[in-house]
């Protein structure tokens, strides 16, 4: 080992360091296939020695799993061909990677390890200089992975990571790795915390990698439907862009405003609309940042609909059709998502806009009913006993019999829920509208005239009889 580690810092002192940048203006990138001369180098017998020499030791030491004898022989033949054969094979750095990564996990003290590193980007330019023109490996990949490892080994170079990798997906396009885009969007996110770029940059890059991500996963799941024998394979690249999705969807949350969401996907809506994965992220993604009122919240929820009549996507066009007034539909959807829904919350609010569009229609009892369903699912949640209070309040007046008392006992009736909503409520939101229509309620209630001369005392039970039945207790204003 004390070998390696000697020769470790010999190889890296005489290799040009790799020079950090601050700034976008001094970034210089390296020129693809810039470098020329004979493939084997000037001398061709040494050249093609040395090449097989490091080649066979590396094989040897990648079938050990990295962590055999050869490693010992695989350096100096490497560093060789390094030197003097840059054209011969691009194996030669991309083998050089997992080389040099090892000499940074085994750099005897920082200073070392920052020299490493420095050999690391220099081999990284070096592979663009040599073989950057390559179909498969060229310089949108090599720049891809050069950032990924710059944030890996010096998180805080942000300026040169971001504009690297900004790069590398403009070259590579769709064919961008998923942990390019995570990184890309991540460092974004840095960068403009950090005051170094624009907040509107958020949401280009947002579409940009989101564009790749998207692009990806529909070859792959297509890929799967074609060859379902190669499901495993298959599934993992799928759950690879899934991941960087879902990463990149956590950054874009706290920026994410219906505004910018809204203009991100009409203009991609008419070529994803045939994508039920997208239109399932955005319906819920309008839903969770309240972007239900646009059109395309509507259009999204009607085609994931007609292409999945599942309860899902019946809960987002029942929720759709109830945002532009149109309850019977709503009523319709709603109940069969009501019908098929399994997940507890979901479905208590499937029952929740359920009764919201049965209260439109004017059916107070089916309102009702829907609300203590959707209640009884989430316990927790105080907003079926405020539409409830909401049912009791607007028809207090209208029931009753012919005496004072029995015309206003429906404001008790609505005060109970109010105080309930307030009571299972930790949502400030819904607390605030307790407490309001709690007020309102009190200003409904019989006087204590009132009470007396129909000989009924504060604090006794009395049962409202309306087109609802409920045991209530006397007060008076």
């Amino acid at each position: 080992m004390k070998t390696v580690l000697n020769f470790i810092l010999v190889f890296a002192l005489m290799l040009p360091l790799f020079q950090s940048v601050n700034a976008q203006d001094s970034i210089r990138f390296p020129l693809s296939c810039s470098i020329k001369g004979p493939k084997y180098g000037i001398d061709s017998v040494n050249g093609v020695k040395n090449f097989s020499l490091y080649r066979e030791n590396f094989k040897q030491w990648r079938d050990s799993k990295y962590k055999g004898e050869a490693i010992k022989y695989t350096l100096g033949p490497w560093r060789y061909c390094f030197d003097n054969t840059p054209l011969i094979s691009q194996n030669l750095y991309l083998d050089g990677v997992r080389i040099v990564g090892y000499m940074i996990d085994n750099a005897p003290d920082s200073a070392a390890k920052e020299l490493c590193i420095d050999t690391l980007m220099l081999l990284y330019d070096r592979n663009i200089e040599a073989f950057g023109c390559a179909r498969m490996y060229g310089e949108g990949y090599v720049l891809g992975r050069k950032g990924y490892d710059l944030y890996t080994y010096r998180p805080q170079e942000i300026e040169l990571i971001y504009y690297t990798l900004e790069k590398s997906i403009k070259v590579q396009g769709n064919e961008s790795e998923a942990a390019v885009l995570s990184i890309f969007y991540k460092v974004t996110d840095e960068m403009i915390r950090a005051g170094k770029l624009d907040t509107a940059i958020i949401y280009e890059n947002y579409d940009v990698a989101m564009t790749v991500a998207e692009y990806q996963l529909d070859i792959y799941r297509q890929e799967l439907k074609a060859n379902p024998a190669d499901s495993v394979k298959i599934n993992r690249k799928i759950e690879i862009y899934e991941i960087a999705e879902n990463n990149i969807n956590s950054l874009f949350d706290p920026w994410a405003n219906c505004e910018q969401i809204i203009a991100i996907n009409s203009a991609k809506f008419e070529t994803k609309k045939s994508d039920l994965n997208w239109l399932l992220k955005l319906t819920q993604l309008m839903e969770k940042k309240s972007c239900t009122e646009d059109p395309l919240y509507f259009n999204a929820a009607e085609e994931l609909y007609k292409q999945s009549p599942t309860p899902t996507s019946a809960l987002a066009l029942g929720k759709s059709f109830l945002k532009i007034k149109n309850f019977s539909s709503a009523v319709k959807y709603l109940s069969e998502a009501v019908g098929g829904l399994e997940d507890p919350i979901q479905k208590a609010e499937a029952y929740l806009n359920l009764a919201d569009a049965y209260r439109n229609l004017n059916q107070f009892a089916n309102a009702r009913n829907a609300a203590l369903q959707s209640a009884s699912l989430n316990p927790n949640d105080g907003r079926p006993y405020l539409l409830i209070g909401d049912l009791y309040y607007s028809t207090a007046s209208s029931c009753g019999g012919e005496t004072p008392v029995s015309k206003k006992a429906g404001y008790w009736a609505a005060a109970d829920k109010y105080a309930k909503a307030k009571s299972v409520s930790t949502d400030e939101n819904v607390i605030n509208a307790a407490n309001a229509n709690y007020n309102a309620c009190y200003g409904g209630f019989p006087n204590s005239e009132e009470l007396f001369f129909e000989n009924i005392s504060v604090g006794s039970s009395y049962t409202v009889s309306c087109w609802y039945t409920e045991s209530t207790v006397v007060r008076s204003r």
